[in-house]
């Protein structure tokens, strides 16, 4: 699973063997995570971890943990992998209809 996903949106997932992630322009998690409501959906970039997970009625996939602006708020943002014969194309459940994530090329730091 490691590598960089590049959304079809401008939003990147990179993955690391070692269980961290970097996560830019991602669909920020409702105000269960406290996050606030009032902020723009595609508004989180920073640090991650991840663990493979399935998200409730889809596909496994991978499970994106960071931390919230509230105090012992875990947020987390799934991405729901869909296998396809010559790559793996995937989606996170909070974007817009439409909007995808391909595996790339692009470097991980």
């Amino acid at each position: 699973m490691a590598g960089v996903r590049q959304g079809s949106d401008g939003g990147r997932l990179t993955v690391r063997a070692d269980g961290t992630a970097d996560l830019e322009r991602v669909a920020r998690p409702g105000p269960n995570s406290g996050q606030s409501t009032d902020t723009p959906a595609r508004s989180y970039t920073g640090p991650a971890t991840w663990v493979y997970d399935t998200h409730p009625d889809e596909r496994p996939g991978i499970r994106f943990d960071s931390q919230g602006p509230a105090a012992a708020k875990l947020c987390k943002v799934y991405l729901v992998v869909i296998p396809q014969k010559e790559s793996a194309k995937g989606f996170l459940p909070l974007d817009p209809p439409g909007v995808s994530y391909i595996r790339s090329a692009g470097r991980q730091n």
